[in-house]
């Protein structure tokens, strides 16, 4: 993919490889995180079956995250689909926003362990709140530098602008709820799928 604008210095494609690995990467060591449980004592059925009930917190952790790199994936693709053109800014935009995507094992890993503490789900959904911050930074800032492509049409864009702040708003809203109900939080996260399908709507242009 060619950069139709002048002041940019780097082709698209060289951020693309890099985020497809890292969330490769990330999305593998999510799984790292869960463990065959440890039984003491003698291993009966009863005791198996309560060391798997254990663990249901953290499977549930660990397929909450996972299927959110894969929403912020398939997101971050399709705006990078539609820009041109990568300056210096930009590039540190996306460096920043892969910080916050290979934290999420980590905060991942807290509410797994630690879901019974508030502390663990404010943690979580900062890292949340970080990934959509700079995502949506993504398509502001492109469209201010014009590093859209210029067959997309201006309307569309002002429409994934309110999308992406529609996820800067449910991630604020999962982050207000884990001080009130920090095990429900994570439900706020539904939301995302709709946001997610408007912008597939807009890439086949059929919105209207």
């Amino acid at each position: 993919m060619e950069s139709r604008n002048s002041s940019s210095f780097m082709n698209t494609s060289r951020i693309e490889t890099l985020v497809d690995g890292i969330f490769a990467i990330a999305m593998t060591i999510l799984v790292l995180n869960l463990a065959v449980p440890e039984i003491s004592g003698p291993v009966t059925a009863l005791s198996f079956q309560n060391a798997i009930y254990d663990i249901i917190p953290s499977v549930l952790s660990f397929v909450l995250s996972f299927v959110l790199l894969g929403v912020f994936w398939n997101i971050h693709h399709r705006t990078f689909h539609q820009i041109k053109g990568v300056d210096g800014i930009l590039l540190w935009i996306n460096m920043i926003w892969l910080l916050f995507i290979v934290l999420v094992p980590f905060s991942n890993s807290l509410t797994g362990q630690y879901g019974h503490f508030a502390l663990s789900h404010i943690i979580f959904n900062l890292n949340m709140l970080g990934i959509a911050l700079f995502l949506s930074m993504n398509w502001y800032y492109a469209s201010w530098r014009k590093f859209i492509d210029e067959k997309v049409d201006p309307v569309r864009i002002t429409i994934f602008k309110r999308v992406y702040l529609a996820f800067i708003l449910i991630t604020l809203l999962a982050l207000a709820l884990s001080f009130i109900l920090p095990g429900w939080s994570s439900i706020v996260y539904l939301l995302v799928f709709p946001a997610e399908k408007l912008i597939e709507r807009q890439m086949s242009g059929s919105f209207f």
